[in-house]
């Protein structure tokens, strides 16, 4: 064998440099995405705060604890994604059967559902600006009505497109044989339908509550009177300086965010 046989079995081969580089550009694309996530964990637990020296601590979350206006913010949050959840989820049951089973004419079809998803696409400094003029032309001003319409509005055409994907995945044979067995709609929407269907119902409520939850723009537009969600409270402690309690806060919201979604993406797959 000559040298140069030698030093090119020696030296790494197209596949294995290919193989680093796409292996180095995951790593970095994981960092990226989720590099800040782990810098406000670790903040949270430095006492330090922005010097160099880490110091772990836990007295932004007992201080965060003893915070009322974070708590009551934080649970207002919590109240207002429940409301948001199971009105959201009970329109997009409705508005998955009637996209996806009701005889719609060859022209009308695509516009109505056009019309449902098209929200998808806007931007959400949009809802905020015209739910806040429309709240107070009629009168309503700011508050937690304000807040529970805009979410729903924001959160239903994600629901429904959840909700949607389990309807056209159902198996209709099901549904035939209950009705040949002498059940009626409703009683086969009920034991056949609805069961088949759960799994998607329930990630459609989780992502719409978790969407309701961390909204910032249409609460910034809406919230006033002594409701102001967690975001918007979140905002207003940052505007000036960064109190650490944030910090504290901010990692229960993600914990809160991140076991809510893979819950659902969890129970869309059954």
């Amino acid at each position: 064998m000559s040298v140069s046989d030698g030093l090119r079995d020696r030296l790494p081969s197209s596949e294995d440099r290919s193989g680093v580089g796409l292996r180095a550009a995951t790593a970095l694309t994981y960092l990226f995405l989720y590099g800040p996530i782990i810098v406000i964990v670790l903040v949270s637990l430095d006492a330090g705060r922005y010097g160099l020296r880490y110091e772990f601590t836990t007295e932004w979350y007992r201080n965060m604890a003893g915070r009322s206006d974070l708590i009551g913010s934080l649970l207002l949050s919590v109240q207002i994604g429940i409301i948001v959840m199971i009105v959201s989820t009970v329109l997009a049951v409705v508005a998955a059967f009637g996209l996806t089973r009701f005889e719609w004419p060859r022209r009308k079809g695509p516009i109505a559902t056009y019309l449902i998803f098209v929200p998808l696409t806007l931007p959400i400094i949009i809802y905020g600006i015209g739910l806040f003029v429309f709240f107070t032309e009629i009168g309503v001003g700011r508050g937690f009505l304000p807040i529970v319409v805009g979410h729903v509005m924001y959160t239903f055409p994600f629901a429904t497109l959840v909700v949607a994907a389990g309807v056209l995945g159902l198996d209709r044979s099901l549904e035939e044989a209950a009705m040949d067995l002498g059940a009626d709609p409703i009683t086969t929407f009920r034991e056949v339908t609805l069961p088949a269907l759960m799994p998607n119902v329930l990630a459609a409520a989780l992502f719409s509550f978790t969407l309701s939850f961390d909204e910032f723009l249409i609460s910034f537009f809406v919230s006033g009177g002594g409701d102001i969600p967690l975001p918007v409270r979140i905002w207003g402690m940052v505007r000036a300086d960064i109190e650490p309690e944030v910090y504290a806060i901010s990692v229960v919201v993600l914990a809160i965010s991140i076991a809510i979604a893979a819950l659902a993406t969890r129970l869309q797959r059954y």
